[in-house]
This record gives C-alpha cells, structure tokens and sequence, in this order.
C-alpha cells in the first residue's frame, strides 16, 4: 500500500504496536461542534470529545489529484434515532467548516498523533426517515468557492452593509467623472475615458 500521503509521524505511529488507526470528523455546526470518530467508545482531542459510531458511519473517498479543482467528501450515519433527523432538518450548516481527520489511538483511547485528511465548507444534507434512518453530509472543498459568482461591488452602499462604518469607497462614485488638476496652475485636464463633451484627453482652462 502506498502510504506516501501520510505525514512521517503518522506512518511511525502507524508501525507501532497497540496503535488503531480511525477516522475523526468535526463538523461545525450552530448550535455547537459535532465530532465523531470511526470507533467505538467516546475519545478526546483537543478538548473535544469525539463519540464513536463505529460500522454506523461511512465516508467516501478522499481523493488527491494535482489538478486544482472542487472535490466533494460525503459522510453518512446511519440508525440514528428519527428525533435527531428531524433536529438536523432545522439546523443551520451551510458554509460552516467540516473537517476529516485521520487519528492514531492507542489501547488507553488515547490519540496519539492526528493528520488533516479533508477541510472544507458543508453544504447539503440529505435526510432519509425510515428503518433505519440515515443522514448524509456533502463537504465541498474551498476551491468550490471559485465557481460561485461574487455579487459584491466596490461602492459605498455595498461597502457599508458588510462593514459599517468604513468609508473607503464613500467617493467612488465622485471619482468616475471627477475631473483631476495636475502639473501647471490654473489648468484643467479632462479625466480620460470620462467621455468629456470637451473631448478626451482636452486641456481646459477652467479660470
């Protein structure tokens, strides 16, 4: 097995004895982190407790190409009580980080040695009620930001509603047909590309 994507530590770990290899998922979500873990038992990292889920949970490939472009991870748990699906249905995600981690955890339930297999923003969750219910969870990677198109614009009203109070482009506006004094006295240059009645580019005496 090529095992050249693991992190040197995590390959020592790996060779050493009374060591179990699962995986971690911390999910972000609003109402506070979800965190879990491929094995059974609860186990804490970094001051979080990830609660096991065993054969319950799956996750999809993690691909890893040179190529820049979107990849999507899913992870699905399945029997979970139909209360908790219809709590997951409310609950606000989207965007929020998700994260897939690999863990070295030895006899005592400790982990020893994690490495960061996938990161990325959550964004649909899919929901099956029946028996057994499953929840699904798509985590796009960031490069998926690249594809969605910016509707923002470098004016004043656009710069005010995401920081108010930050007056950088309170004079856009003024700009696009300001006229600009410069070099000798007394003498007016029409901007260029303004589309001057006086003609582009126009030296005029303003006094």
């Amino acid at each position: 097995m090529n095992q050249d994507w693991l992190t040197p530590e995590m390959q020592q770990m790996l060779r050493s004895k009374y060591i179990t290899a699962i995986l971690m998922v911390r999910l972000d979500f609003a109402s506070g982190v979800v965190a879990l873990h491929s094995g059974t038992g609860d186990v804490v990292h970094e001051g979080t407790v990830y609660r096991g889920v065993g054969v319950l949970g799956r996750v999809s490939q993690v691909r890893q190409e040179n190529a820049v472009r979107p990849y999507t991870l899913r992870l699905t748990l399945s029997g979970i009580p139909q209360e908790l699906a219809q709590t997951a249905l409310t609950e606000k995600y989207q965007g929020r980080d998700g994260q897939l981690l690999l863990g070295a955890m030895d006899s005592f339930h400790q982990v020893t040695a994690t490495q960061l297999l996938f990161r990325g923003r959550m964004d649909v969750m899919p929901v099956n009620l029946g028996n057994p219910s499953t929840i699904a969870l798509d985590i796009n990677s960031r490069s998926t930001d690249w594809k969605r198109p910016r509707n923002a614009r470098y004016t004043d009203a656009d710069q005010q509603a995401r920081h108010p109070g930050d007056r950088f482009f309170e004079f856009v506006g003024q700009m696009a047909e300001k006229e600009i004094f410069w070099g000798v006295p007394g003498k007016a240059v029409a901007s260029g590309g303004g589309g001057s009645a006086r003609g582009r580019g126009q030296a005029v005496n303003e006094r």
